[in-house]
């Protein structure tokens, strides 16, 4: 059960009316000024959810220009130290063999990463968990990632404050995107379709 309490007006404030919107958080707005670009949306697959025992699989990045148009991509599967679990290759449909016979070593892989995404803001989907990743990435070896990062589940969150659910699927299904399939490159195109429609959104609101 969920206790509430009533917070009390300080003097010299008004009340915000019944249904008004509520004014964006410091990290909302600072995505909605990112997402006049340009900026990248990437995303990580991984072989679990721990930074201490799980690995990055794969990444992907799309370069977003001024006018919401994807500019260029990048997607990289990894070979990971260890053996992908069944479960993972289930989810992600990454093998081993492809992961043996096109994965580059994870310092390789996030140099490019790097590269590519440059000084530009970059979107993730539940940004959190991909920032622990690349923080772990950049810890073993020894690349910074420096980026301001902004997350897509806020902004629609702050969209669709009615809807039962945020994850990508159902996000995808509300502004008629691309299914997200656990692959990278795939997911990193139904966020690109979010974060505008968030945006439209947001922006027609105010």
């Amino acid at each position: 059960m969920a206790f509430y309490y009533r917070r009390t007006r300080q003097p010299g404030t008004t009340a915000r009316p019944a249904g008004a919107a509520r004014p964006p958080s410091a990290a909302v707005s600072a995505a909605l000024d990112a997402l006049r670009g340009p900026f990248i949306v990437a995303d990580l697959e991984t072989t679990g959810l721990s930074t201490s025992s799980c690995e990055i699989l794969e990444f992907a990045a799309v370069r977003v220009g001024l006018d919401g148009a994807a500019e260029r991509e990048y997607a990289q599967v990894v070979r990971t130290r260890g053996a992908v679990p069944s479960f993972i290759s289930r989810l992600t449909g990454i093998t081993q063999a492809e992961v043996d016979s096109q994965g580059l070593p994870v310092a390789q892989a996030f140099a490019r990463f790097l590269e590519f995404v440059e000084d530009l803001p970059v979107f993730f989907h539940n940004a959190s968990f991909d920032r622990r990743f690349l923080e772990a990435a950049a810890l073993q070896t020894g690349m910074p990632f420096a980026n301001a990062t902004h997350c897509t589940l806020a902004l629609a969150r702050r969209a669709w404050p009615e809807l039962p659910s945020h994850k990508l699927d159902v996000l995808a299904r509300h502004v008629g995107a691309s299914e997200p399939t656990h692959r990278a490159l795939a997911d990193v195109r139904t966020t690109i379709a979010v974060a505008l429609a968030a945006s439209s959104r947001l922006a027609a609101s105010d």
